[in-house]
């Protein structure tokens, strides 16, 4: 890409007054396959290259993103971007002011081992065609989908402070999906494989296989017990669960944007605005958020603010430590920005997101949590959920469960979910396991217009106490 369009940018926004002034110009390359029920229903491949300009003038932002990259294009692009600033500028009640950061100068890419343009289109079909085959484990599977994407992205990141940032991500996922009914009763598994890398991940991993095994379960759901209505019952999760767990009442309420009721389109705001230091949870409660953990969705080293990325302490032992910032936040609540902002494309303006939340480990074996519990139940797999404006009442649903007795994994359960309160939740936190995971959630959505960004989630195992809910 050419460096010197981003920095005439900068310049020429700076010319026309802006205090300050950011600029992205990225280079996407985007591929969707998805076939369901032995039929093609997407096979697309996308491009495009484009700039996203931001001005700060008189403490009001402006944006504007061009995908013509002449010089005319820009200066247009950043006229707007500084006419947009300055007309908001007049209504502004408390004028935007940014944390300092150090201007970094850096470039860095993805660990790539198979360039997903270098496996033909044409290939990528016929293996995902034979991936969903596989779901259809037999007669009882009524449904099966197979999603795969690939995305590249190149992008030069400038601002008028002299930061200068080359970024070269890859990213790949693909979804499993299997319905299956018997008489009135129907049930589904899914199953996402992904990664910051190449379309290795599709070779290391047999597909076919895992295809065949989320078709297996699928059908094994149908024989397994529903589960019964039970209030305060001991639970321990699984990494998976725990990924939505997190992703949604740990994640989202952590972004600085929504502690300051700002931003509350799609995910509200949050119920513990005002209580950094307070005690939330237990002291097996840990929670981090951490953009440079390689091989995850979530991955990068610096921001779209050109903040360099670290790990964020959002929950130590109980007690909340801190939030997600932009500049902007960091400024309003006097800490050090950390890496928060991101854009899913150069269209959209950054937002305070997510990037690898998750809960910190214990030292607890996993098969301790269950063999030290008397009743209970083991709940596997995220589902969906269903979450308060403020992330407090929650309820969340799990693809499988077994119920707990006397120390061992006794009855398969279905049509399970849990509810509860998040303090309360997490005040009940008792054991955690030592090794985490963290699990691919490609379609975390924020913002309006909505922004559908890829992030990692997860954790250990943990034990806690809260409501399962079933049949009554």
């Amino acid at each position: 890409m050419e460096e010197d369009l981003a920095l005439f940018a900068v310049g020429y926004a700076a010319k026309l007054g802006a205090d300050y002034v950011d600029v992205r110009l990225e280079d996407h390359y985007n591929e969707l396959i998805t076939v369901a029920d032995g039929k093609v229903q997407r096979g697309i491949i996308n491009r495009k290259r484009g700039m996203g300009v931001r001005t700060l003038v008189n403490g009001a932002w402006g944006f504007q993103s061009t995908t013509d990259l002449t010089k005319k294009g820009i200066r247009q692009a950043a006229e707007i971007a500084f006419k947009i600033a300055k007309a908001s500028s007049r209504h502004v009640h408390a004028p935007v002011k940014l944390a300092p950061t150090k201007a970094y100068k850096a470039s860095y890419k993805i660990k790539v081992k198979v360039n997903l343009e270098d496996v033909a289109f044409e290939d990528k079909l016929k293996e995902i065609i034979a991936w969903e085959k596989k779901l259809h484990t037999s007669k009882k599977i009524v449904r099966g989908t197979a999603d795969y994407t690939g995305i590249k992205i190149g992008k030069v990141f400038v601002n008028s402070e002299g930061a200068n940032i080359r970024f070269s991500n890859s990213v790949t996922w693909a979804g499993l999906k299997a319905d299956a009914k018997k008489g009135v009763v129907t049930q589904f598994y899914e199953k996402m494989v992904g990664h910051s890398g190449g379309y290795e991940i599709f070779q290391k991993n047999d597909m076919e296989e895992i295809s065949a095994e989320t078709g297996q379960k699928a059908e094994s759901l149908l024989e397994a017990k529903a589960v019964k209505t039970e209030k305060d019952a001991v639970v321990v999760l699984d990494s998976n669960y725990v990924a939505l767990l997190t992703h949604e009442i740990v994640g989202h309420p952590s972004e600085a944007d929504r502690v300051l009721g700002r931003e509350a389109a799609w995910a509200g705001t949050t119920w513990w605005a005002g209580k950094i230091g307070e005690k939330i949870g237990s002291d097996y409660f840990t929670a981090y958020d951490d953009p440079a953990v390689e091989g995850t969705l979530g991955y990068f080293l610096y921001d779209d603010e050109g903040v360099k990325a670290k790990r964020k302490v959002l929950i130590e032992k109980g007690v909340l430590k801190g939030h997600m910032h932009s500049r902007e936040t960091a400024a309003i609540f006097g800490v050090e920005p950390n890496a928060g902002m991101r854009a899913i494309t150069f269209e959209y303006i950054p937002l305070i997101r997510m990037s690898n939340t998750f809960l910190g480990e214990g030292d607890w074996k996993r098969e301790e949590l269950i063999e030290e519990t008397k009743h209970g139940y083991l709940i596997s797999c995220m589902r969906h959920p269903s979450i308060d404006d403020k992330r407090y009442n929650w309820t969340i649903s799990a693809q499988e469960a077994y119920e707990i007795k006397n120390g061992e994994l006794t009855t398969p359960l279905r049509d399970v979910a849990l509810t509860s309160i998040a303090p309360k939740f997490f005040k009940s936190i008792n054991a955690v396991s030592e090794k985490i995971e963290l699990v691919p959630l490609p379609g975390c959505g924020k913002g309006d217009p909505m922004q559908s960004l890829y992030v990692g989630n997860g954790g250990p195992y943990i034990r806690g106490v809260a409501t399962v809910l079933g049949v009554q």
